[in-house]
């Protein structure tokens, strides 16, 4: 066979390094943003505080701590940092000029407490895990990506061939069987149970995870792969009966499984329980039909370029001697990479503040009245086309961002939530459509509570056009037990 030289030629796309800096920053929350330029100011000597504060003056009608109207709509934002003109970061004076700036501190931020809520932020140390495995960097991406579609009790509910062309179209080509092999290898990540499709996978996932496995471990297992239906109804005598064990034996099996975690995300035993400080990364304030919306600043003092490096890099770049012309490539790099740091943080306010505003409009009306059934049926992809940017960048900004309502502190990814048709035509989003389905079973009789089936029905009668599959996804969203568990709870 003989060896033929050719050429060929293709067209590739490629993240340069300050684009992956700037998408890791978007994902940050406002406490690990905190975190994360310290580990930068730990590891890059050229970036420091800018501890001179500015001067203002009686002339200046912009201070510091107002708000700036933006839109008709009312929907205010707190100011951002002005925008830096550099041409030449070699240039000593261009350099002292180019800081990072926030001027977005509302009158009464020091008013603002911290908010304390249970752990549910389990994205982070997921994909902290994902950068440990051996895997390629589509991988990892094709991983934060699946990680960040999770839902909050950590299921992964959508389609992976739905998943896979949203990322295709947003990043790169991928296919479901690629999704499918690193949502395997997300299925081995602590909690155990993360990733799973229904509940029936996450408990055999923690079973079979154990190393230590008992007679009632195995007879666990055969009973959630060959008989879910029966356990949900508590039809134990055909359990029994197809194991042929004692109901001893059967109450043990049954224990093993009560021990699992059914929402891995939410209330794992290591987390339960547990508080975390929550910095929200927005205010809303309401003023009769007026929406304001806030950036809220960092702690720290602006950040800037080290004047020490500034002056080294300009001496040491005009020297004759050949080892501080070297030592000046060393610190460009970090000059350089200051820089880019600082730009990044710059960039991620902007676009933070952008999604944001978009999103406040679209739910002006939920921001007024606190209730969920105001909620507009709105997802990523409206927000995406309507600020001219990526899904994914979208995403990346609500999956783990907090917003501080007069109605508490919530994450921006509860303010999306799919429409449905009513049978007048009209657009509701599934928040008014489970708050009605809670409030059908709470009036039920408990003695003889509805069936799905039944629900639906109800839900018809009050225009709302659902299935009875959907009825019951939505119930089991909500931790509602199903017919027979409610009677049983009842008695």
């Amino acid at each position: 066979m003989a060896i033929i030289q050719s050429q060929t030629q293709k067209l590739t796309q490629k993240l340069t390094h300050q684009q992956i800096q700037l998408i890791n920053i978007l994902g940050l929350p406002t406490i690990a943003l905190e975190q994360h330029i310290a580990n930068e100011m730990a590891i890059n000597p050229a970036l420091e505080f800018d501890t001179v504060e500015k001067e203002t003056t009686d002339e200046d009608p912009q201070e510091n701590n107002e708000a700036e109207i933006v839109n008709e709509d009312h929907i205010s934002e707190g100011k951002l940092g002005e925008d830096y003109d550099y041409k030449d970061y070699m240039d000593r004076d261009s350099l002292d000029d180019y800081k990072y700036e926030a001027n977005n501190h509302v009158k009464d931020d020091e008013k603002r407490e911290q908010v304390f809520l249970e752990s549910h932020d389990f994205t982070a140390p997921l994909i902290s895990q994902l950068g440990l495995l051996p895997i390629s960097e589509k991988e990892k991406e094709i991983g934060v990506y699946l990680i960040n579609t999770l839902d909050n009790d950590g299921y992964l509910r959508r389609e992976l061939e739905d998943i896979a062309d949203e990322f295709s179209f947003v990043s790169q080509p991928a296919s479901a069987d690629e999704f499918d092999a690193v949502l395997n290898k997300i299925k081995t990540l602590d909690p155990i149970g993360i990733g799973a499709r229904n509940l029936k996978e996450c408990l055999l996932l923690q079973l079979n995870a154990k190393k230590e496995k008992t007679k009632d471990t195995y007879n666990a297992i055969y009973i959630l792969e060959k008989h879910m239906d029966e356990l949900s109804v508590k039809n134990f005598d055909t359990i029994k009966k197809t194991l042929k064990i004692s109901n001893e034996e059967l109450q043990d099996a049954l224990s093993e499984i009560k021990r699992l975690n059914p929402c891995p995300a939410g209330s794992s035993k290591e987390t339960s329980g547990k508080a975390i400080t929550i910095e929200p990364d927005f205010t809303v304030m309401v003023e009769g039909d007026k929406v304001e919306l806030f950036l809220n600043s960092a702690k720290h003092p602006p950040l800037k370029i080290s004047d020490d490096y500034t002056e080294m890099l300009n001496s040491y770049a005009k020297s004759k001697d050949k080892s501080l012309r070297e030592a000046s490539n060393f610190i460009k790099s970090k000059v350089e990479g200051a820089k880019w740091f600082i730009e990044a943080l710059q960039q991620r306010e902007k676009v933070m503040i952008t999604v944001a505003k978009a999103i406040v409009k679209h739910q002006k009306k939920f921001f007024l009245t606190g209730d969920e059934a105001d909620l507009k049926p709105l997802i990523l992809k409206t927000i995406a086309e309507e600020i001219d940017s990526d899904i994914s960048t979208v995403s990346r900004i609500v999956i783990s961002k907090y917003i501080q309502t007069s109605y508490g502190t919530l994450l921006m990814k509860h303010l999306f939530t799919e429409g449905l048709s009513t049978t007048n035509g009209e657009i509701v989003s599934t928040k008014e459509v489970k708050k009605v389905l809670m409030e059908c079973v709470n009036m039920e009789d408990k003695n003889n509570p509805l069936s799905d089936e039944q629900i639906a029905h109800l839900l018809m009668q009050k225009t709302y056009s659902i299935a009875r599959r959907t009825v019951a996804k939505y119930r089991e969203e909500l931790n509602i037990p199903s017919k027979n568990f409610r009677r049983s709870a009842a008695a």
